[in-house]
This record gives structure tokens, C-alpha cells and sequence, in this order.
């Protein structure tokens, strides 16, 4: 297994390569944000199974370096590192598409477990797939003739539920209720912003694959296969 591990400190570095060696995980250290987005983004850029980012990296943060992978389309698990763990930071991280989040104290063993973990979550859950749109569960991503769209974790549900519907109608107040947890339409224009986004981001990779029934709610597909 082939790991990218992206941090600026020599000594933990060498800990975590030497230690994951052992567990027959083989490291290439990047040592900040900027260098890793360059080597990831050139054309003879080497497979990773996964990546260990550090969340406070001078210069492009681990946030930066996550989210600009994640809107072009990087399909590997990324697990950050992190000083000390913190509530906040874990959520916000698994929000924005990080796999994983682990504090720099964590034994070898237990990082080798949870980077196969991620690897094997990756790999596990399915796409789910409509016309030439594909839903990767496991990155929470969107792509399109092949293309990534990004989307914000509420457009990302939105979708979801449009996609598993199979072209069904499905009614505003069962969308309100089920991305939003609201038993009732609140009278706000909510679902109707999200829908002219969501419809925007889509539409630039294809025709329109969002259908409108005035009043009542919306389905997905294009004209032909409705």
C-alpha cells in the first residue's frame, strides 16, 4: 500500500514512515501544501492508496490542500493529522470530505488500521449511478460525463435523494423533511434556491436533469428517459 504524507516535521515524519514501513505501508513525504497539490496535480503524478495530511501546515493549510483535492476530483482517502483532537475539527473535516482524523499521538498499529479502514470504506460502498451521473457514496462526490462537480454537503444530499428516487416524483415536503428534517414547508423559497444551484452546478456538464412539477415537486432524468 502506497501513502502520501504531507507534513513539515522531520522527526514525526520519520516515526510515521519508519513505523508504517513496518506494517508494509510505503510513505512519500511532501513536506508542505503547496509541493503536495504540485505533485498531485502534474501529469506523472504517482498512485496513492490514501493520504495523511497535517491539518496545520504553514503556507496552504491542510484545509486548503483537502478542499482543492476534493473539487478536482481526488478519489483517495484522505485521513488528517492532527496536535489534539478536537470536536469541532473532526466534524468540520468530515463535512468538507476528509476519511478520517487522527491525532499525532496515535500508535503506529492503530494508524495502519485506520488508513486500511479508510481504504477498505472506499472500496466498499457503491456508486450509485443515473444517465452519465455517478454518486461515490464513500467520497460523498458528484460526477458527470466523467467530470467532478462540487458540491456543498446539503446540495450533495439534495442529490442523493433525486438519484435514489429512480426518476419518481418526489414531493417537496418529502425533500424538506428528509435533507432539511423540517415535517413541514415553511413557506421559504429554501428547496427552490438549492434546486437552482444544484441545477446550475449539473448543467454545466450536460443538459437538464432536474424536472420541475410546479407546486408539487421535482424528479430526475432528462426529458427522453421521464
Amino acid at each position: 500500500m502506497k501513502v502520501l504524507l504531507v507534513d513539515d516535521d522531520p522527526e514525526l515524519c520519520s516515526v510515521i514512515q519508519n513505523g508504517l514501513q513496518e506494517e508494509s505501508i510505503h510513505c512519500t513525504l511532501v513536506e508542505s501544501g503547496e509541493k503536495a497539490l504540485e505533485l498531485l496535480r502534474s501529469k506523472a503524478r504517482p498512485f496513492f492508496d490514501a493520504m495523511l495530511v497535517d491539518l496545520d501546515l504553514p503556507g496552504a493549510s491542510g484545509w486548503d490542500v483537502l478542499t482543492a483535492l476534493r473539487e478536482n476530483g481526488e478519489e483517495a482517502p484522505i485521513l488528517f493529522l492532527a496536535d489534539a483532537e478536537r470536536v469541532e475539527e473532526r466534524v468540520r473535516a468530515l463535512r468538507l470530505g476528509a476519511d478520517d482524523y487522527v491525532s499525532k499521538s496515535v500508535q503506529i498499529e492503530e494508524l495502519a488500521a485506520r488508513i486500511q479502514a479508510a481504504v477498505r470504506a472506499r472500496q466498499s460502498l457503491p456508486s450509485l449511478l443515473l444517465e452519465d451521473l455517478r454518486l461515490d457514496l464513500a467520497l460523498r462526490r458528484a460526477f458527470r460525463g466523467g467530470k467532478s462537480i462540487y458540491l456543498s454537503p446539503k446540495e450533495f444530499d439534495l442529490l442523493l435523494v433525486l438519484v435514489r428516487a429512480k426518476g419518481r416524483l418526489i414531493l417537496r415536503s418529502e425533500i424538506l423533511e428528509t435533507v432539511w428534517d423540517l415535517p413541514s414547508d415553511p413557506g421559504t423559497n429554501l428547496l427552490d434556491v438549492h434546486i437552482g444551484r444544484l441545477r446550475k452546478k449539473l448543467g454545466r456538464h450536460g443538459p437538464d436533469l432536474i424536472q420541475t412539477e410546479r407546486g408539487r415537486g421535482y424528479r430526475l432524468g432528462s426529458q427522453s428517459h421521464s
